[in-house]
């Protein structure tokens, strides 16, 4: 059965850059503009790059004041009524959920001396998605999805394929990561934190920049669109080849973007442009550069990257990145990469240096992740 194309009819986020590539000096922002935090790491304190949506970082219910915010601009703006939300469908993705909820409540007992206290004090995936539930009246169970950087943009695939089976009329996806200590100290761990921005593709790459990010998407099967993107599905592939990297010949990005062509009924000549995942990590540029072109072996379509505007958002980069790439597309523009200068002679591509009129027509938007899930979705400008 050729895959469904469903209206996204409502959408809302909060990102470094808010809600709109637009807001961004055209560099791709400041890194850490909010004041990047300090680490403790083997008793020396770094100072490391961060997007951040502000630095209230010690606040306990700053989780759920800025996931209840962006869920309610979503709903308004998709004009479901109590009753259609009541009967939505629920879909998170994210790889770290309120672990710094977990983090705060830890550190708060340890430092009074409380006994009661242990590491990760809040385990499983339940609580954002139960809140989330109380709060908005949805009596659906919560799907939650954790396949690291692919986490949402998994949950979006899910929702659309729920949709299309009729088990829900409409669906709320969100995505979340919120700073937490954890996850910055093990990339830093990993040594994969650029020293001052992203820039993919590029010759003089050093890696990412981290960065907080939530959002929500809502998708339907019987409400017209208030927006002019649809989404037509997606693929994935699970690549065993390593735990951090896809396969470096490319051949699991080529056949991600293969599968999602194919189940979508899409043909190649109809992608007008790409998005890609453009981490500018070493080994992420090199595997999904030659998985594009070994996708794309008669005519490449044109590429970008939204990292460099709001830093790597980790699992909430799935609906993150879809909102602001639908955003420019419906102010008429595919966005440039910001801070690329140097192409890189390992690299058989490279992203557009100036926008591009965004014509109606289909566009892949990627997502490869750790633990080898890599994602392509599907949409279409209409």
């Amino acid at each position: 059965m050729e895959s469904a194309k469903l209206p996204i009819i409502g959408y809302a986020c909060a990102s470094h850059l808010g809600e709109s590539l637009s807001n961004s000096s055209g560099d791709g922002g400041a890194a850490g503009q909010f004041g990047p935090p300090t680490l403790q790491l083997d008793s020396t304190a770094l100072q490391l790059p961060y997007y951040s949506i502000d630095n209230r970082f010690d606040e306990l219910d700053r989780t759920e004041r800025i996931l209840f915010e962006v869920i309610e601009r979503a709903l308004q703006r998709s004009q479901l009524s109590p009753a259609e939300i009541r009967q939505t469908g629920l879909f998170i993705g994210s790889s770290s959920y309120d672990l710094r909820d977990s983090e705060i409540d830890y550190n708060q007992k340890l430092v009074a001396g409380d006994p009661s206290a242990v590491p990760m004090p809040f385990t499983g995936y339940n609580r954002l998605g139960e809140s989330i539930c109380r709060r908005f009246g949805i009596d659906s169970e919560p799907f939650n999805i954790n396949s690291a950087c692919t986490s949402s943009a998994n949950a979006m695939l899910l929702a659309h394929n729920m949709l299309q089976q009729g088990h829900y009329e409409h669906a709320l996806v969100v995505g979340i990561e919120l700073y937490n200590e954890t996850t910055i100290n093990g990339f830093a761990g990993l040594q994969l934190i650029a020293e001052q921005r992203i820039a993919p593709f590029d010759k003089n790459r050093d890696g990412i920049i981290l960065g907080e990010s939530c959002s929500a998407v809502v998708i339907s099967n019987a409400k017209k669109s208030t927006t002019s993107l649809m989404l037509c599905g997606g693929g994935s592939c699970f690549d065993p080849y390593s735990i951090t990297t896809s396969n470096p010949d490319g051949s699991t990005i080529a056949q991600t973007l293969e599968n999602a062509l194919r189940d979508t009924g899409i043909g190649k000549s109809e992608v007008l442009a790409i998005k890609t995942h453009g981490t500018a990590t070493y080994m992420n540029d090199i595997s999904e550069s030659k998985g594009i072109v070994a996708a794309f072996p008669d005519e490449i379509p044109p590429i970008t990257a939204i990292k460099p505007y709001v830093g790597h958002t980790l699992g909430a980069c799935g609906t993150l990145e879809l909102i602001l790439f639908a955003e420019a597309l419906e102010q008429g523009y595919v966005p440039k990469t910001p801070n690329f200068e140097t192409p890189d002679p390992e690299l058989p591509l490279t992203p557009l240096n100036e926008d591009l009129d965004a014509r109606d027509g289909v566009y892949l938007l990627n997502y490869f992740g750790f633990g080898g899930s890599n994602t392509v979705l599907i949409v279409e400008k209409v």
